[in-house]
């Protein structure tokens, strides 16, 4: 498999990229390939929400499919995806787009939870925006845990893999993982405090219920 590699330095300042790597990158994915790229600053797997998608992320990163995370830009495709009470609705309003990954109802399994992420990055939801579906990510992780972030590494793993990856330099360094909760079952669990501390999390999720309810 030959690999392209798209490289920036940096955003631009209001947190965008160039229009034609926007586009680039985002046919990459409508085409059922794979992109290897920074999602609030942690390198990972990104392709289509498309079983076939999903299986081939399985194979590449290991990740189990219900481990695997959909990615929305809107709460209209979260609609597409998931089956949200309206406490959970003003939640995830308070708290995205975020660093928060969030398991949800899946829609078309009651039973089962999906995580869903409404990524904060405005480069990142015109990519979404422009493919017009969710997607599916997954983060690099070295053996011990932490998040694969070195450009060296980064293209040594996947150059051959993956249909392309995409650097930003400066995301190219150390990052705390995501904030993970879990309420598909009518409660908060906190399964990850990351970049949101588990306070916060607590007082976005119970605002507006009353005492009795907490």
């Amino acid at each position: 498999m030959k690999t392209e590699i798209i490289t920036i330095k940096k955003l631009k300042k209001d947190g965008t990229i160039d229009a034609a790597i926007v586009g680039s990158v985002a046919d990459f994915i409508k085409s059922m390939k794979t992109v290897i790229m920074p999602v609030d600053s942690i390198y990972g797997v990104v392709s289509l929400l498309d079983p076939k998608c999903l299986q081939h992320v399985e194979r590449l990163t290991g990740e189990k499919e219900d481990r695997i995370v959909r990615m929305i830009s809107s709460f209209k495709m979260l609609d597409e995806i998931a089956n949200i009470n309206k406490l959970e609705f003003d939640f995830l309003h308070r708290i995205w787009p975020g660093e928060l990954i969030v398991f949800v109802e899946d829609l078309k399994a009651i039973s089962k939870s999906i995580p869903v992420r409404m990524p904060k990055g405005k480069y990142q939801q015109e990519i979404i925006d422009h493919v017009g579906r969710p997607l599916v990510y997954t983060s690099l992780l070295y053996s011990a845990g932490k998040p694969l972030y070195r450009k060296k590494d980064i293209i040594a793993s996947f150059e051959g893999k993956a249909d392309c990856v995409f650097i930003i330099e400066e995301f190219c360094k150390e990052h705390s993982l995501p904030s993970v909760v879990d309420i598909s079952k009518g409660t908060l669990d906190i399964i990850n405090e990351g970049r949101i501390s588990a306070e916060e999390l607590k007082s976005l999720y119970f605002l507006g219920k009353d005492d009795s309810a907490i």
